[in-house]
């Protein structure tokens, strides 16, 4: 599916001969400590490398490709399945990983793709915005 999707990005941008592709990854590509989260980690990683390889690929013809990572985000998918209670307890839980002490909201992450879909970010290619609020509980490496 992802596949599919640079796929399509690729012929209509490269036809144009200019254009911004902005995926959607998560920081769990980067190495959160959340147990039972191995492959869809795996999965965002790899938007993480295909948007890396299609910047390099795509950059001379004036299309820029980048990803935003996003945290914890407040969304029907983080409440599916919970209580209020249950749910209400996860916010806390996740607000005190961040350094700003808060989760995230859907418009943080619009904002950053609004930015990275612009002209204004002609020279900003083949990056990987975490938006996380400073997530303090990634997976250390030694």
């Amino acid at each position: 599916m992802v596949t599919d999707q640079f796929t399509i990005q690729f012929v209509f941008h490269q036809e144009r001969g200019y254009g911004r592709i902005v995926n959607i990854a998560s920081n769990a590509a980067i190495g959160t400590a959340l147990p039972a989260t191995t492959f869809y980690a795996a999965t965002k990683a790899e938007v993480l490398i295909m948007a890396r390889r299609f910047a390099m690929e795509l950059g001379r013809r004036g299309i820029t490709v980048n990803a935003v990572a996003p945290g914890w985000i407040v969304t029907e998918m983080a409440s599916a399945g919970r209580s209020e209670e249950d749910f209400q307890a996860r916010v806390r839980n996740m607000s005190e990983r961040t350094m700003v002490g808060r989760t995230g909201r859907p418009d943080d992450i619009a904002n950053a793709v609004a930015f990275l879909a612009s002209p204004e970010s002609g020279f900003v290619t083949a990056q990987v915005l975490t938006i996380d609020g400073g997530r303090m509980d990634y997976i250390g490496h030694g």
